[in-house]
């Protein structure tokens, strides 16, 4: 069973021998499918790879902004840490996951955009997936977050593997770029109006 929010692409990678679905920004996928990776491309983002250890039915998010900036722009969308996660987390759910089951590994929320900002955002991201996961008991066994640079991931979630390759400061560059027009895009848009359930 599959599952997906928004735009995946499915190809075969050979760097790691696998097929592999790319995640955007603002996006989620999960999966129960066995060596199908997930993957996406971090800066300040944040995803968090969450699975139910006992049927290894899960998937990986991608989130620009944790709550606080979502509630100000009026917004319900994967793109905010908190929408992310409930949508990733429900989905695991409604496939026969189990919360006590639940484990997460968390990546990205690095010091690329505002770099010099007392708070930035990524290290927003990286405490905000933190203190969720805590708020909803739900395990962090592994986290890569922080730093300089980019990360490109690739989580397994039938087995709860992952890879991370941090990106040369050339290619960070360029992730970075795409993450600070994606952010000032969001601080444009007018709130939709939609409501989201869970």
């Amino acid at each position: 069973m599959l599952v997906e929010k928004g735009t995946s692409t499915r190809f075969f990678e050979p760097k790691i021998n696998s097929e592999v679905v790319s995640v955007l920004p603002g996006h989620f996928f999960v999966t129960g499918e066995p060596d199908l990776a997930i993957s996406t491309l971090l800066g300040s983002c944040v995803a968090a790879c969450i699975r139910d250890t006992r049927t290894g039915f899960g998937g990986l998010n991608h989130f620009l902004l944790p709550d606080a900036d979502a509630a100000r722009s009026g917004g319900f969308s994967s793109r905010y840490g908190v929408h992310a996660m409930e949508m990733l987390v429900n989905e695991i759910l409604k496939a026969g996951g189990s919360r006590e089951h639940l484990e997460a590994k968390a990546f990205g929320g690095a010091r690329v955009i505002d770099t010099s900002s007392s708070d930035p955002i990524g290290a927003r991201n990286g405490q905000f997936v933190r203190d969720y996961l805590a708020s909803e008991g739900i395990s962090l066994v592994a986290t890569d977050l922080g730093g300089s640079r980019a990360r490109r991931v690739y989580y397994y979630p039938n087995s709860g593997n992952v890879t991370v390759q941090r990106l040369p400061l050339n290619e960070t560059g360029s992730a970075t770029a795409h993450e600070a027009a994606l952010k000032q895009s969001m601080a444009k848009a007018k709130p939709s109006g939609a409501v989201e359930l869970f």
